[in-house]
């Protein structure tokens, strides 16, 4: 058999069926990291090698031979990517974008992408412009307008390729000269409609292409929806048309705020039909056409601590940073080992009881579990410092 050369292999662990996106990423820490393997031996180790080193179930065990025996087929696509042009990134390469980490964790960064034209957009700073398909003009007037503000700022301009906001964005970007990353919602082998359309800005370096999904996938709506997270993560800054209360944009932004993550909404019209004042009533921020924030005017009855005593303000305030303080605490010994509810209750000395503290420990992100008797938690950062 022809050797399986390293890029067939990420292929091969990114599209595990079924497998979540952090199932996928714990997996690649526990091989590259914990084990310090190469994709090659791992798949020179059979169902009985896996079990001893791994904990996975009978399913994954199931999947893993499957892929293994899959992998002469798989070599296939990656010969079509690399004769085609096309560049493949895995999570831990060195181009592969820091932001889309940081912004998607462990999580929910995808661990491979599939990439045409310049990479080095991928270092820059960006901004991703997102919004209904059927944006009205008002949307896409803004939409030109913030494009052409970040180009003179020399951003790059993230946008998924759907009509409406998404196309406005791209060819705004691209009449003002500037940069733009489309991130499809399909595999990047099925988009020789596009690479035919922006084949001269993909080669002058203006525009990259790049995809998450299996190479031959086609268009999805499950795909679509998914795309729109990889859009947000590439991105520092987000700015929203035209929303519905409901879609892929709307879940966005949601997604979005519940990460604190900066999300900037045109402030509607009294005549517009659209969910844009909800987001900023959920914590976006409003802005007008040209993108510039709209600082609200703060009547002295929104003052929330008006009516309460000096006294019991403080009160408040040293509760919270007792609360604010433990919780630090908390993580900080979860950095060094793992431990049991109990045992982190005896050292730290707290006085919260064990169903308290695993509420608390299974909403950190990066809080690893492992299972037993009495499950122990770990604060997974120190085991994916050089991924995440």
């Amino acid at each position: 058999m022809k050797e399986i050369n390293e890029q067939t292999y990420w292929i091969t662990i990114a599209h595990l069926p079924r497998w979540y996106t952090e199932r996928i990423n714990r997996m690649i820490v526990a091989v590259i990291h914990e084990h310090s393997m190469r994709w090659a031996d791992f798949f020179d180790m059979d169902r009985v090698g896996w079990k001893e080193l791994f904990p996975f179930n009978e399913k994954e065990l199931n999947d893993l031979e499957n892929a293994k025996k899959a992998l002469p087929q798989t070599s296939f696509t990656t010969e079509k990517l690399q004769n085609g042009g096309f560049e493949i990134i895995p999570l831990d390469w060195a181009d592969y974008p820091v932001v889309l980490k940081e912004n998607l964790k462990i999580k929910s960064s995808p661990p491979v992408l599939y990439i045409k034209g310049r990479k080095g957009l991928l270092k820059e700073e960006a901004v991703a412009i997102v919004g209904s398909r059927k944006a009205g003009q008002r949307a896409l007037d803004f939409t030109d307008l913030v494009a052409k503000k970040n180009v003179q700022e020399f951003k790059v301009i993230v946008s998924g390729f759907a009509k409406g906001v998404d196309k406005q964005a791209l060819d705004s970007t691209l009449r003002a000269h500037g940069k733009s990353i489309i991130v499809l919602p399909q595999g990047i082998l099925t988009f020789q409609t596009g690479f035919k359309q922006y084949y001269e800005p993909i080669v002058n370096g203006d525009v990259l292409v790049l995809s998450t999904f299996p190479p031959y996938a086609g268009w999805d709506v499950g795909l679509a929806m998914a795309r729109n997270a990889y859009i947000y993560g590439l991105a520092k800054e987000i700015y929203v048309a035209e929303s519905d209360d409901k879609g892929g944009t709307w879940n966005g932004v949601i997604g979005g705020l519940k990460m604190n993550r900066k999300v900037y909404v045109r402030m509607p019209d009294p005549d517009e039909k659209n969910a844009n004042l909800k987001l900023v009533e959920l914590g976006a921020i409003a802005v007008d056409y040209e993108g510039e924030v709209i600082k609200a005017k703060r009547k002295k009855s929104e003052n929330l601590f008006e009516n309460i005593s000096e006294t019991a303000v403080n009160e408040t305030k040293a509760e919270y940073n007792k609360i604010k303080t433990t919780e630090e605490g908390i993580l900080d010994l979860l950095k060094t080992g793992s431990f049991t509810t109990k045992e982190i209750i005896t050292i730290l000395k707290l006085d919260w009881n064990g169903n308290k503290l695993s509420a608390f420990l299974k909403k950190v992100p990066d809080i690893k579990i492992e299972k037993g008797k009495s499950s122990k938690y770990s604060l997974s950062d120190n085991l994916t410092l050089s991924l995440f």
